[in-house]
């Protein structure tokens, strides 16, 4: 398998789309492993049990909090998260058979810690111990609360592996307005669940655009067609203005909207107003949608899958010094947004905070590549995974979490495929190089996808009634 000639990003500069030529040492990049979760081993068979039914005691819901460092709580307290904010013992309260998980730094990734009011504390292995609520086990659904500077983006893509995990980024009101909103089963939403809005920016065959657009935004449009869906709008290519679609929000208040488009990473020297406007989409005529008055036009209820740059936010870090050459436009839009550090995209922020917030928000925390939507020598679109979880899964009324699972195996099949060809290139295979560059490209891509939002939200499934 060999590398392809040029890199793109799906991120906007302000002056320019973020690419790049592909370095000669691109090949040796890809046996790191920075960025690479640990293997995580197949679980035998067991009893079975509904994956949509988390309250299930063999399924199991989990609230993942920081292990704070006051010594006073007990283990008892910490099991029954007495020490959470009001809003997370809110929600303990409303599912009484939540387990309580902490996150601690002095825990490396892929363990997790929980307490007993009976016992010793245990350390459960992510991806290594059986799904549940019992001792020993860890709940399929996990619920992280507090954004990546409390608990690491690197936990959450761990989790995603194998569980169902959401993350809900937020604190005091606006937590305790999500945590509302989500055990009233958003009753005062104004999104209607049964209509759907897909929104797609084409600069042309020679921009990540328009692959983005034939891999995924065309497929899922073409899935949510009517019927069954009581209505559909799909505004592409040069009816993709800021402009058209908040003027189709406001119309048509969707259940679903799904955006594909370059995500603003710019101007690259002022942080400030990077920080203030990352992830938002860029439109046709690449203007930035604003944060404003595109909140302002999202309907409460709704859930956005917004495929762009860092529209879920950024890692704090690069995991790409060695692929893309210092001076190109990628690379100066990859470090530029490391430089912010740890953080949530703005939109997502306001989106799940507010009165009336949106049940979720699907966005990336890395860009997109070009090289990771298609299969090289085939053509193949390598979105399908994506497309069913969005149309076919969603409007089935599963859980949010529970409809990306076909996707998130995708994303432990490449880890498994990366550590056996480094383990052949540990062997002295170096024919192996640039198939592991595509492979770790590919699952630090699509891990990055993250669900902003409780993983147990749904849509009502269609035909029933339902906000």
């Amino acid at each position: 398998m060999t590398l392809p000639a040029d890199i793109q990003l799906n991120a906007w500069t302000g002056d320019e789309v973020a690419r790049a030529t592909t370095m000669d040492d691109a090949a040796r990049w890809g046996a790191g492993t920075r960025g690479i979760p640990r293997s995580q081993a197949v679980l035998p068979f067991g009893p079975p049990a509904d994956p949509r039914d988390w309250r299930s005691a063999d399924v199991g819901y989990g609230v993942l909090l920081p292990d704070g460092t006051d010594p006073n709580p007990s283990d008892a307290a910490k099991a029954a998260g007495e020490d959470a904010a009001a809003p997370v013992r809110e929600l303990l309260a409303a599912r009484p058979d939540t387990v309580v998980l902490r996150w601690s730094p002095d825990l490396p990734d892929h363990l997790l810690r929980r307490y007993f009011a009976d016992g010793p504390p245990q350390e459960p292995a992510i991806g290594l111990s059986e799904f549940g609520i019992g001792r020993g086990r860890l709940p399929k659904y996990v619920s992280i609360v507090g954004g990546p500077e409390v608990i690491p983006w690197s936990v959450q893509y761990a989790l995603g592996t194998r569980h169902l995990v959401g993350r809900i980024p937020l604190s005091g009101e606006p937590l305790a307005r999500y945590v509302h909103a989500l055990l009233a089963n958003w009753s005062d939403a104004r999104a209607r669940t049964d209509r759907a809005l897909t929104w797609t920016v084409d600069h042309g065959p020679t921009d990540i655009t328009a692959l983005m657009r034939a891999v995924i935004a065309a497929p899922l449009a073409e899935r949510l067609t009517p019927p069954p869906l009581a209505q559909f709008r799909d505004l592409r290519a040069a009816e993709a203005t800021g402009a058209a679609l908040l003027g189709a929000l406001t119309e048509i208040s969707p259940g679903l909207l799904a955006t594909s488009s370059h995500g603003r990473t710019g101007p690259l020297g002022n942080p400030a107003e990077m920080r203030a406007t990352l992830g938002l989409p860029v439109d046709d005529t690449h203007t930035t949608v604003p944060l404003g008055t595109l909140c302002d036009a999202m309907p409460g209820g709704c859930v956005w899958y917004a495929q762009a740059c860092c529209s879920a936010g950024a890692a704090g870090e690069s995991f790409y010094a060695g692929l893309l050459p210092v001076g190109s436009s990628a690379f100066g839009a990859v470090e530029a947004v490391a430089g912010l550090g740890t953080m949530v995209a703005p939109a997502a922020l306001e989106l799940l905070g507010r009165e009336n917030p949106v049940r979720a928000v699907l966005g990336h925390v890395e860009p997109t590549f070009n090289w990771t939507l298609q299969v090289d020598d085939t053509g193949q679109g390598l979105g399908g995974r994506l497309v069913s979880a969005l149309s076919t899964h969603l409007y089935a009324g599963e859980p949010l979490g529970l409809a990306l699972a076909e996707y998130r195996s995708d994303v432990g099949e490449l880890h498994t495929r990366w550590a056996r060809l480094r383990e052949a290139l540990a062997g002295g295979d170096t024919s192996v190089r640039e198939t592991l560059t595509r492979l770790r490209v590919s699952a630090l891509d699509r891990q990055s996808l993250v669900l902003l939002g409780d993983p147990t939200v749904a849509l009502p499934a269609l035909g029933r009634a339902g906000p």
